[in-house]
């Protein structure tokens, strides 16, 4: 699928009926949960893997201060 092909059905969706929008919607963002989110964290997770493999990784203690936990 082209980029020009996504950008047509997503100006298309603001002439949809309301509940059709509210299901594009929750169908888009279940997709980006699954996708884009995931694919952040794994990088992150591996990120964190090679400060650890480095010893340059924060001490837990200090991440669970930072977040209040």
């Amino acid at each position: 699928m082209s980029t020009k092909e996504l950008q047509k059905v997503l100006e298309r969706i603001a002439t949809w009926p309301e509940a059709a929008q509210e299901e594009a919607l929750h169908t888009l963002q279940v997709i980006e949960e699954d996708f884009v989110v995931d694919a952040a964290l794994a990088h992150d997770l591996e990120r964190a893997d090679r400060e650890i493999e480095r010893r340059e990784a924060t001490p837990q203690e200090e991440v669970f201060e930072q977040y209040g936990l």
